[in-house]
């Protein structure tokens, strides 16, 4: 890792805390640090895109002061919030415990081979090389995003040539770390994948027992899919990432009902379209949530925060699918005649494939399905509550829609859209079953078994 690299690697880490600490989205420091970092690699991606349309070339002398501005804008009058800062590294958290050791040593065994091929193999997939990586890379030469590879190759290429036009954080982390003379630029990745999986296990283990939530990370870590692109040039799991956190954060609203947790939860889902641009066809999800849940109470509030959750999002696809795309481009991009098609309806062929060639298929997610689907009917079955219910209803609602895209999005088919998307609904799983009613059992009778040497149990907060 280049000096350079690690300047950026800090500026981008600032610009998240700034945003964290005028949001205030958690209390606990290590959630703090990992979302901080997760956020900031999300806001800096703008960058170069904005450099590019104000006709500033992509040079290493004008891309990092762009960033570091970035982030003094962010940290704009943070000397007034170090109180909170303070407040949330006072926290006192759940101690570190013995019986995390060996299913941590086993990620952080994964984790470690995940960063040694992100920093010294290759971009090998196809759809990087001939996509954001591809991008990057003559932009990075070239020293402007409208490259060669838009000006000569695509309007030579194919109609389905396509990855050159994915939403464009890949391609923008891609291009800021390349600039820093590394020489596949994946540090971005490893840094996304630290950071997501830090918060995801620091706020889950709020919730749980230690053990029970190693072991679910031990199961959600050995997917092989899922694991093959912590150091793949995609768009995948950065848009599982910022989903995720951003499901995560609206299920807290739910408890808290803070603006500033909203605000957070609408800025993540809004990167999550600026990964994968089929994310927007789920923000009507959490959408119904937070209109269900605003509207007894006052429904003018309810009007507008619907508005704020679909507006923010849509701007991404204006941006990057209208404005780029089809405005500044030289040629606009040649991506088909028509994006939505009704000439099927053959659902149950639709809904099979999804079951038969990705979602019931060991080699891509090992024992996770098997190993969610048996607790989770037994959940069902023994504790028929609302616990864990909200994240049960995106999993269906993810499920429904990815069905609605295969069937009438054109250019969508399982083997790859779906297989890919899937993603979204991995931690989605593990955020169920650590809140479902059985795991808190559990976690209640592991803590009167397992006490601290003071001689009182941790127990798990609630949630409600």
């Amino acid at each position: 890792m280049t000096f350079l690299a690690s300047i950026l690697l800090l500026l981008q880490f600032l610009t998240g805390a700034g945003l964290l600490l005028w949001l205030r989205p958690v209390q606990s420091r290590v959630s703090f640090v990992a979302l901080s970092l997760l956020v900031g690699l999300g806001i800096s991606s703008v960058v170069p895109l904005v450099l590019e349309v104000a006709a500033i070339p992509l040079r290493r002398t004008i891309v990092f002061p762009a960033v570091f501005l970035l982030m003094m804008l962010c940290n704009f009058n943070t000397v007034r919030k170090l109180s909170h800062l303070k407040q949330v590294f006072s926290q006192k958290g759940r101690g570190f415990q013995l019986c995390e050791l060996p299913l941590l040593g086993l990620v952080g065994y994964l984790l470690f081979i995940s960063a040694w091929k992100a920093a010294w193999f290759a971009n090998i997939s196809f759809d990087a090389i001939v996509g954001p990586d591809l991008v990057a890379t003559y932009a990075v030469r070239e020293e402007q995003l409208v490259s060669s590879v838009f000006t000569k190759h695509l309007p030579t290429a194919s109609l389905y040539s396509n990855q050159p036009f994915y939403a464009p954080f890949t391609a923008m982390s891609q291009i800021m770390y390349l600039l820093t003379g590394l020489p596949f630029g994946k540090l971005w990745l490893t840094a996304l994948v630290v950071a997501f999986n830090l918060f995801l296990y620091a706020e889950l283990r709020r919730l749980v027992h230690p053990l029970l939530l190693t072991l679910l990370f031990a199961v959600y870590w050995c997917t092989p899919e899922l694991f093959a692109y912590t150091f793949l040039i995609q768009t995948d799991y950065s848009n599982m990432a910022f989903f995720a956190a951003s499901v995560w954060l609206l299920h807290r609203y739910f408890t808290t009902s803070k603006t500033g947790v909203l605000a957070t939860s609408i800025l993540l889902m809004t990167l999550a379209c600026w990964t994968r641009t089929e994310t927007f066809f789920f923000v009507p999800i959490g959408v119904g949530f937070v209109f269900q849940k605003e509207y007894k109470q006052n429904w003018r509030r309810a009007v507008k925060l619907s508005i704020g959750m679909i507006l923010f999002p849509a701007l991404t696809l204006l941006c990057w699918n209208v404005g780029f795309m089809h405005w500044y481009l030289p040629t606009a991009a040649n991506t088909g005649s028509s994006l939505l098609t009704f000439a099927s309806f053959d659902y149950q062929k639709t809904f099979t494939a999804m079951n038969k060639d990705v979602i019931l298929r060991p080699d891509y997610w090992n024992y996770l399905i098997p190993f969610f689907g048996t607790l989770t009917l037994i959940n069902l079955l023994f504790f028929r509550d609302r616990r864990g219910l909200f994240f049960l209803i995106w999993l269906i609602g993810l499920y429904l829609i990815f069905g609605l895209i295969l069937q009438h999005i054109n250019g969508a088919n399982v083997a790859y859209t779906f297989r890919r998307g899937f993603f979204k609904a991995i931690p989605l799983m593990v955020m169920y079953l650590a809140s479902s009613t059985l795991f808190q059992k559990m976690s209640q009778w592991l803590d009167s078994i397992n006490l601290s040497p003071n001689g009182h149990s941790h127990t798990p907060q609630q949630n409600k």
